[in-house]
């Protein structure tokens, strides 16, 4: 592998896992750690989980605290093989509706799931499923960008988050076996 190809692999990994750190969700609520929550407020509803393989996309802002798009990748990204991406849409709060639409930039083809159809009277803290196929062209770091488009008790919000994906590239083939070197003659003479 040639330095400067080493070079961009480094920068693309220390890109993404910087991406990565940086998806969390909203912070927690005040006194809840250190138990100092009156017991007079009403209880609200619990959270809704991703599931312990998905991580949180990125959120343009803070967004996160009303919507938050989770994500898992089926499997290892690789140039020319399909990837299943499970995606988890959480809300936050009570929504009229809520739809999103997902796109991708050159080198990662977007073969199905491009749009999540409207859901309506979607309840706070509800686990809105939806899967995209992925297709990547080439190897490199991509991003996947997420709209999330809700009406609710601040008006219709676009929301932005985006999802890292890192492709790796094509495994080469294997390389055929060495022939088996030929026996020394070893007669007498």
């Amino acid at each position: 592998m040639s330095g400067f190809k080493a070079r961009a692999r480094l920068f693309a990994v220390v890109s993404a896992s910087a991406i990565l750190a940086a998806c969390s969700d909203s912070a927690p609520e005040p006194g809840a750690a250190d138990g100092s929550a009156s017991t007079s407020k009403p209880v609200a509803p619990k959270p809704a989980s991703a599931g312990a393989q998905m991580v949180a996309a990125v959120s343009a802002g803070k967004t996160a605290t009303a919507v938050g798009v989770h994500f898992s990748l089926g499997n290892l990204p690789k140039v020319a093989t399909a990837l299943p991406v499970d995606v988890a849409i959480i809300t936050h709060e009570p929504f009229s509706s809520l739809q999103a639409h997902f796109e991708t930039q050159a080198g990662l083809t977007l073969v199905s799931g491009e749009d999540l159809q409207a859901q309506t009277g979607v309840k706070a803290e509800a686990t809105i499923a939806h899967q995209l196929v992925l297709m990547p062209d080439t190897e490199g770091v991509f991003v996947v960008t997420v709209s999330v488009n809700t009406e609710g008790k601040e008006g219709i919000v676009s929301r932005i988050f985006s999802i890292p994906v890192i492709v790796a590239p094509a495994a080469a083939p294997d390389p055929p076996p060495a022939a088996a070197p030929a026996p020394a003659n070893s007669s007498g003479s």
